[in-house]
């Protein structure tokens, strides 16, 4: 099984600038080109949470799980 590879940016956002509260918005791409030119547009070459540089490779490993069969009743 082949990992699915992505690039993750990491945004903030003040929905209401009359309020303090703000939003974390991920935002995922599939060539780092595009996030790293996304990423200046913004100012945000960093996560705003951590400080951590943005735009890190993530590899997803989709696994498929079966879903268990439910317990018999117990016959009194």
């Amino acid at each position: 099984m082949s990992p699915v590879s992505y690039f993750v940016l990491y945004l903030i956002t003040l929905p209401d600038i009359e309020a303090s509260q703000h939003a974390i918005h991920r935002l995922v791409f599939s060539y780092k080109e595009d996030c790293i030119e996304m990423a200046q547009q913004l100012y945000q070459l960093k996560d705003p949470v951590v400080g951590k540089p943005n735009c890190v490779k993530v590899d997803n490993y989709e696994i498929e799980v079966r879903i268990p069969l439910p317990k018999p009743k117990e016959l009194s």
